[in-house]
């Protein structure tokens, strides 16, 4: 492959990137006449899918306890998201819905039917095959990214 059609598919990617990363800044009202912030509704999203400690969330997403906690705190002051203690492991918050959260919940799951049918009518335009070696192509695309998550170290021996 010619490297200057490697520099095109990174520049595509890198297109797409930067739009998926803006739509991830982008505060939306979920039903409830409130903005809610991406990081916000995906935890009211891991609530409501049962994701129901800290810990499990934090696993979930892959960041830290302290992270998720912030996140908690904000949703529990704003009524979506109700605590309470594990009676049987007392240091451990029991983490659910309120109605306002399942509200929130609800359109959230509402609107990623419609993003995902979308999605799904625009890759049923493809055969199948050309659909697993994309799959396959963006896992390796993945691992060839990994490599360079220390770029600054690379630099230095430039």
């Amino acid at each position: 492959m010619k490297s200057e059609t490697t520099h095109d598919l990174i520049a595509q990617l890198v297109k797409i990137t930067t739009k998926l990363n803006g739509l991830e800044k982008v505060p939306v009202d979920f039903g409830t006449q409130e903005l809610l912030h991406p990081s916000e509704i995906h935890t009211i999203e891991a609530v409501g899918n049962q994701f129901n400690t800290v810990t499990a969330i934090s696993n979930y997403f892959g960041i830290t306890k302290g992270a998720v906690s912030q996140v908690i705190t904000k949703l529990h002051k704003k009524n979506y998201i109700r605590k309470e203690r594990n009676e049987a492991y007392p240091k451990e918050v029991i983490l659910s819905l309120t109605d306002k959260g399942k509200k929130a919940y609800e359109t959230h799951k509402k609107l990623h039917e419609i993003m995902d049918s979308g999605m799904t009518e625009f890759l049923d335009s493809y055969p199948e095959e050309w659909i697993q070696t994309f799959q396959t192509m963006l896992v390796q695309f993945e691992k060839q990214i990994d490599k360079y998550m220390h770029l600054g170290d690379l630099i230095k021996f430039l």
